[in-house]
């Protein structure tokens, strides 16, 4: 029996756990913090990371969950320890965490730092360096917030595989995949265990530009290949990733597949989007009718708070639409859907405010800092930052050219197969809002990498410190890249 501990982003007063525990039948859990037993409450009670319904005639032998802790002091370190018991055979496992504070500390006292990854290939880390570079940001460096910003896994890769049609062995393999990640004793799986995580999803926790048919994984040329890779790939999203909020953000109740996550520490306010699970296969809309909702309720709930709006998504914002054989072979940008202006709209409101707010994601395969000025105002108020990739993934064809054209030049690059970040667009949101706010690029960042924000209050806003860590073998190409610091600060 090998159990996982991996702790999720929770309210300030309590902690949330996933359990992952390998086992020939389900195993009696009991909890402890700092050595005294305590009740954790199941928000995900345990079961088969495969449903039943998806197992076939394969029995379980992963068991996942996710468990709630309260009555807790924020930011606070606590010791978590679970004993597992099963067929007279018992394991345990111990993780040391902290909860969230409640607010952001001043300067003097410390900073309230969120470390950002995405888009993590397990095949192209092969020593292990995401995580184990990650188990080293300590003291000031270390996260107290994981945002996983989309592609933790890449369910539709190797590129050249043949997947079955089976939604049952579909189930396995992909259950596999999320093993290899979330319960392994190093690589990412030392990430995950930092801080508190929250994730985002992207197209590759189900297949290249999902929900469309992909030229690269026959199994979406059908419909029903595309509905037995949905059913199995959400299953284990929901099994690993999903956060299981016990009182959804503005609908009260459980929280769905498709709805938004919002975590305060004040004055900040995270919003995270699932962009993927529920997107519309005619382009209609990328959220949910009910994450749509939750969205204007959460721009009217930080305005009203004069909160520092941040806005998590698995695309970025700043990208322009796509079409023709682009936007089917590489995938459809956000402005390509029906309910993107609906989305900027809800985002000018906090302008409009005189709210400053931030945009996240990851996807692109290189990292970027962007502004955009308003003109109305002549402030800074709209910001993007990117963090993307942590562990780059292969591109058949593509990766074998470029280490041909590399040994005859016999030029030694850094980074040879990783692409440069493009430029922003002159005017952001042009077609919702003219030449209001321009754009223009603050830091561009190649490579496989990883971002830790550090953000301290200033008056009834805060500042601001983003910086790059490359992930590299070569020490020489590890030094931290500090970007100008940023103020978000209401006007």
């Amino acid at each position: 029996m090998k159990i996982s501990l991996v702790p999720r982003a929770a309210p300030s007063g309590c902690i949330r756990i996933w359990v992952g525990i390998l086992a020939s039948q389900m195993p009696v859990l009991t909890w402890f913090v700092d050595g005294n037993r305590v009740t954790a409450h199941p928000l995900r009670a345990l079961a088969s990371a495969i449903p039943v319904e998806l197992r076939g005639a394969l029995p379980a032998d992963n068991f996942t969950g996710v468990f709630e802790i309260s009555g807790l002091h924020p930011g606070t370190n606590y010791k978590v320890s679970l004993s597992a018991s099963a067929s007279n055979t018992t394991a345990s496992a111990e993780l040391r965490t902290k909860t969230l504070p409640s607010s952001v500390p001043r300067p003097l006292d410390s900073t309230f730092n969120v470390l950002l990854a995405s888009c993590f290939y397990q095949a192209e880390d092969k020593t292990g360096l995401a995580g184990a570079f990650a188990n080293r940001l300590n003291g000031a460096a270390r996260p107290d917030l994981t945002l996983l910003l989309g592609d933790q896994v890449y369910l539709d890769l190797p590129t050249l595989a043949n997947f079955p049609d089976n939604r049952s062995e579909l189930a396995r393999r992909f259950e596999g995949d999320y093993r290899a990640n979330w319960q392994g004793e190093a690589g990412y799986s030392q990430l995950l265990r930092l801080a508190p995580t929250a994730s985002a999803p992207d197209d590759h926790e189900y297949w290249n530009n999902f929900p469309h048919p992909s030229p690269f994984v026959q199994n979406s040329w059908t419909q029903s290949g595309r509905a037995n890779w949905t059913a199995a790939a959400a299953a284990l999203y929901k099994a690993f990733q999903f956060s299981y909020e016990p009182d959804a953000y503005h609908h009260g109740g459980p929280s769905e597949l498709g709805d938004a996550s919002v975590i305060n520490v004040e004055p900040l306010s995270f919003f995270i989007t699932d962009g993927r699970s529920k997107r519309d296969p005619g382009r209609a809309a990328v959220l949910s009718a009910r994450a749509r909702a939750q969205l204007d309720h959460w721009v009217s709930d930080t305005i009203k708070e004069r909160r520092i709006g941040v806005f998590i998504t698995g695309q970025s914002m700043l990208d322009v639409s796509v079409g023709g054989l682009r936007g089917v072979a590489a995938g459809y940008h956000l402005p390509n859907y029906g309910d993107f202006s609906y989305i900027t709209h809800a985002l000018g409101r906090l302008a409009d405010a005189g709210l400053p707010i931030t945009l996240i994601t990851g996807d692109v395969h290189w990292g970027r800092v962007a502004g955009a000025r308003d003109t109305r105002t002549g402030r800074e108020s709209i910001f993007e930052i990117i963090s993307s990739p942590t562990s780059l993934v292969s591109t058949v064809g593509k990766d074998q050219l470029v280490a041909l054209w590399s040994s005859i030049g016999g030029r030694t690059e850094p980074w040879p197969r990783h692409s440069s970040s493009q430029a922003v667009p002159e005017f952001l949101w042009f077609s919702d809002f003219g030449a209001r706010f321009v754009s223009s690029r603050v830091h561009e960042q190649r490579g496989n990498h990883f971002v830790l924000l550090s953000f301290t209050r200033s008056g009834a806003g805060v500042h601001l410190r983003t910086t790059y860590y490359p992930l590299h073998e070569d020490f020489s190409q590890r030094r931290p890249q500090v970007v100008r610091e940023i103020s978000l600060i209401p006007a």
